[in-house]
């Protein structure tokens, strides 16, 4: 089981509304078209990590790094120091997603399930069940709001409670749409996000869409070469730990979860 290439998107409603979260004006077609900054993954430390994992979401959590898992979905909280879980809740035959924390209640979306689960407390209990139209794929918490990707150009934002839109972007490189955006991660002002089947991570800007960095990650799947086969065992998992601010990434089924320092290409 692995996700299609079809988008079920929101082009129309973003056409249709022109909106976006902050409320700042649509930039002008007709602007100049922005340049991304480039940056690469430097790998600093690589830590364990399942390879029965395929990792949907990656977050850190109360001081504790969790991990939303497809397939057979689990929630899990990990330890740096082991590839086994410290702990973890099964789902059941349910593909989970992206996950996202507010500081106080982790979110877990489901891939076609129309599931949005809602957990609170450490361990995490699951608190409530929210239904929801379309596909979830990248989950991640932003200025009061929980921003979701669908597999197509579009984010989404929507109200923790009961999981109402509140707005979108369509995310643009050089000013074209870019499709797959999978598993996001807020921080530093930006939303990261991976594209499916690419190792690159983009900074997109939360207001208006628009790529303001392109990230080749590309080291780390160099660095996993070999010791992954199954051709969905792509790069996907971004978190920043609070205070710090170190970055990890990961992919689905890798052995490894990479620390990493974004530095300035070339």
């Amino acid at each position: 089981m692995w996700k299609s290439s079809s988008l079920l998107s929101l082009f129309a409603l973003g056409a249709a509304c022109h909106c976006n979260p902050t409320n700042r004006p649509v930039p002008d077609a007709g602007a100049s078209v922005q340049e991304p900054v480039r940056r690469v993954a430097r790998i600093v430390r690589d830590y364990p990590h399942a390879t029965n994992a395929f990792t949907q979401g990656l977050v850190f959590h109360q001081g504790h790094l969790f991990e939303s898992t497809g397939h057979q979905g689990t929630l899990r909280q990990l330890s740096l120091q082991s590839a086994q879980p410290v702990w973890m809740e099964q789902l059941g035959n349910i593909f989970a997603e992206g996950l996202a924390s507010d500081g106080e209640r982790l979110y877990q979306l489901t891939w076609t399930e129309g599931l949005l689960f809602t957990w609170s407390g450490m361990p995490p209990q699951r608190e409530r069940t929210t239904r929801y139209a379309g596909e979830g794929w990248g989950l991640c918490f932003w200025e009061g709001k929980l921003v979701r990707s669908d597999g197509s150009a579009m984010l989404t934002f929507h109200e923790p409670d009961g999981f109402a839109m509140v707005g979108a972007v369509q995310v643009k490189l050089r000013g074209q749409p870019v499709d797959l955006i999978n598993e996001l991660e807020c921080a530093n002002g930006v939303i990261y996000a991976n594209i499916w089947h690419s190792s690159d991570v983009l900074e997109i800007d939360p207001a208006t869409g628009t790529v303001v960095a392109v990230i080749d990650a590309s080291a780390l799947t160099r660095a996993v070469e070999g010791q992954v086969t199954n051709p969905e065992a792509v790069l996907n998992g971004i978190a920043v730990e609070p205070g710090s601010g170190r970055v990890f990434m990961t992919g689905k089924l890798w052995p490894r979860i990479f620390e990493v320092r974004l530095e300035p290409a070339g």
